[in-house]
């Protein structure tokens, strides 16, 4: 055995083995890098490494048999041995296996201490940097032009098949279709989205056939790292839509952590999901009538197959969005569209409990509900969906919206981030984050984010009704006015236009016009400014005694009759609707304490003084979460005015009107104007000429000021 030993070390075997393993080594490591940058294929590396590992024993063997002479290479047994070069060729190897050995070092120390990245570039999403995407509408090719919703359905469902792939990071579909019809380059697109790759293509459907192009490209570069066409019947669709993500994610797998496992769409019928695709493009129009027509066609998709989850949870949804509950869209009382939502969501769930679209449905039924119970259960089922579909920025959205009501705004602020990283042009998404950035104060921040909105979604009304805010939030009515009405130009069939029009004319003193609203609490809104006391009280009653259960409209009643000094019925209905301070609040999400605490005091109710304690601890919680902007500080003067601290009061009516505060229910402020003082007066006339000088701006004559009621 030492002689054999001896033998291999004469012929240089240890030495050659040893060089070629350094070498091979080094050459693996070189494939890793060239298909990273020249974009090769996932398996160049693995093909490299496959040879290197064949060639060794082929090496050895070689410098075992063969050996190297003067005379060129020949085989060791036909060398004369006292004429070997073995020695000297061994120590030109030994230099040879130094340098490689050096190489080696320098890139192990180079792998370990130099960093692989600008840290300050990862991506939002907690995905890795270069394993991102996204999905662009892809363009219709068919022959009458008319199949755009399919083409942008088939894009939204690719989309939505890869956001369930743990560690992908998918642009959401507001943003993605944001740039439809815009021949904006494909490197500023990825730049404004934040993501490494693009998937574009087109679709061409005539009669049954289809066919479906995709390509992949790398965004930085516009390499096209994949591209295919599929041609197929319709009822197709499906398989394409799984061959199209499951062949963008093998061009994607050498980023991934891990093994990827195969996805797929949901399967239905061919024409319920046609009516499926239709939907979806109605609802993004983010309005009342693009629901309504969504919802028709569900309801078409859900007679042709009435198991199909993606549809019943969508149907619940919407009809949520249809509703004048907070933060939807539409005119169908509450109540009756929680009914029916209840129906399809639970039904959705029970066929997959899994259901990302499920969970998330049933989590918007249930934050909407009218008592505090209701609404905790509703975290859990977010918390699901999100997990399930990492990439589901409504979701993540509509958890933050339901954070910030539980009062834990840090974890809120953080989904909102989550959710804008995904999709940047998300309308509620921006509406959360700004009204948060609003309640810090921190204007400047909300009008880049505007801006930014705005850039992305020029023809979106959503950002400039969130200008019409922040011109607000500076005194500057007039121009919040005319924002309004150029919103509701452009969005004329959308109640929320036509109610924030109607806001921004009560701020104005514009009465006339608001008593013209289809909306009853605009409507005796403006009564109560107008002294018209008892056709207030009339409308809010009447509207009670149709919804008597609704949240919102036992909150207006306090207020209509808080404001017109009726407080005897304010503490006849506290009494005979609820009978306790622990009742009371557990029926509102933020219980109007200074609504009902005027008449409670008045009357030496049992309940004043806790619900008096209740109220400052929920405002200096507020305070304490940062929140800084005017309507704070009035919210905190209604308290300070019953605590019996006046001067500290007025104090803060004048912190709110240095910061942009010209509210016009200052002239019939409760209590405040019980005992008018010089300070009062002379806050309450500098408010009356701001007011009178942006109706001004508007072509508009002066008016006067409300009279308070005493």
């Amino acid at each position: 055995m030492q002689k054999f030993i001896q033998e291999l070390q004469r012929r240089n075997v240890f030495r050659v083995a040893s060089i070629y393993a350094v070498g091979g080594w080094l050459l693996m490591q070189l494939a890793v890098v060239l298909e990273t940058t020249l974009l090769l294929p996932s398996w160049f590396d693995t093909l490299i490494t496959i040879l290197v590992l064949i060639g060794f024993p082929v090496v050895v063997f070689g410098a075992w048999a063969f050996e190297m002479t003067p005379d060129g290479l020949k085989p060791t047994a036909r060398v004369d041995p006292e004429a070997s070069v073995a020695g000297r060729t061994g120590k030109r190897l030994d230099m040879v296996l130094a340098g490689a050995a050096a190489l080696l070092v320098i890139v192990i120390i180079g792998d370990r201490v130099m960093p692989s990245g600008d840290a300050s570039a990862s991506n939002k999403s907690g995905a890795s940097e270069d394993f991102s995407i996204a999905v662009l509408p892809f363009a219709d090719m068919s022959p009458d032009g008319d199949q755009e919703y399919f083409a942008d359905g088939i894009s939204e469902e690719l989309l939505n098949v890869m956001a369930q792939v743990p560690g992908l990071a998918v642009a959401g579909r507001t943003s993605s279709f944001a740039f439809k019809g815009q021949n904006t380059d494909l490197r500023e697109i990825a730049q404004i989205l934040d993501v490494a790759h693009v998937l574009e293509g087109s679709v061409r459907k005539s009669g049954n056939k289809v066919r479906v192009t995709a390509q992949l490209i790398r965004a930085d570069n516009g390499f096209h790292m994949w591209s295919d066409t599929y041609d197929g019947d319709l009822t197709d669709i499906f398989a394409v839509q799984d061959e199209i993500a499951n062949a963008i994610l093998v061009e994607l797998k050498p980023q991934l952590m891990g093994t990827v496992a195969p996805i797929a769409a949901p399967r239905t019928d061919i024409t319920a999901y046609d009516l499926y695709l239709l939907a979806q493009q109605k609802a993004a129009l983010n309005t009342m009538a693009g629901f309504r027509d969504a919802a028709d066609a569900l309801d078409k998709a859900l007679a042709i197959d009435p198991d199909f989850v993606p549809a019943l949870a969508w149907r619940g949804y919407y009809e949520l969005m249809m509703s004048d509950g907070e933060g939807a869209a539409g005119d169908i009382p509450a109540e009756e569209a929680i009914t029916r939502a209840d129906q399809w969501t639970s039904r959705a769930l029970k066929l997959d409990p899994d259901s990302a679209d499920a969970l998330f449905a049933r989590a918007g039924l249930f934050s909407m509900g009218f008592d505090a119970e209701t609404r905790d259960k509703a975290g859990a089922l977010y918390e699901r969906a999100i997990a399930i579909k990492p990439n589901f920025a409504m979701a993540r959205n509509d958890y933050g919206y339901w954070l910030n009501d539980q009062k834990r705004f840090d974890e809120a602020i953080a989904q909102f981030e989550v959710a804008l990283a995904h999709d940047p042009a998300q309308g509620d998404v921006n509406v959360n984050l700004l009204a948060y950035y609003g309640r810090l104060g921190d204007f400047d921040k909300a009008r880049a984010q505007v801006d930014r909105w705005i850039a992305i979604s020029p023809e979106n009304p959503g950002p400039y009704a969130m200008k019409a805010v922040l011109q607000e939030s500076s005194g500057n009515l007039a121009e919040g006015l005319k924002h309004r009405r150029k919103v509701l130009a452009m969005a004329p069939h959308d109640p929320r236009a036509s109610r924030e029009r109607h806001f921004a004319e009560l701020a104005l003193g514009e009465f006339q016009s608001v008593l013209k609203a289809e909306e009853p609490y605009m409507r005796y809104r403006a009564m109560v400014l107008m002294g018209r006391k008892d056709d207030a009280r009339s409308l809010v009653r009447q509207e009670l005694d149709a919804r008597p259960d609704f949240p919102q409209q036992q909150a207006d009643y306090l207020m209509v009759h808080d404001y017109i000094h009726d407080w005897a019925e304010v503490v006849r209905y506290y009494d005979a609707t609820w009978g306790s301070l622990e009742s009371f609040e557990q029926s509102f999400i933020s219980p109007p304490y200074t609504s009902v605490l005027p008449a409670l005091i008045d009357a030496g109710h049992r309940d004043a003084p806790a619900m008096l304690v209740a109220a400052r601890r929920a405002i200096d919680f507020d305070r304490a979460s940062g929140f800084q902007n005017a309507s704070y500080d009035t919210n905190e003067a209604s308290i300070c005015l019953l605590e019996g601290d006046p001067s500290k009061a007025m104090d803060l009516l004048e912190l709110a009107y240095s910061k942009g505060k010209r509210d016009i229910f200052l002239f019939i402020y409760p209590n405040l104007n019980d005992a008018p003082t010089p300070r009062l007066e002379a806050l309450q006339a500098r408010v009356a000429a701001d007011i009178n000088a942006e109706r001004a701006k508007l072509g508009l004559p002066a008016i006067e000021m409300p009279k308070a009621y005493r």
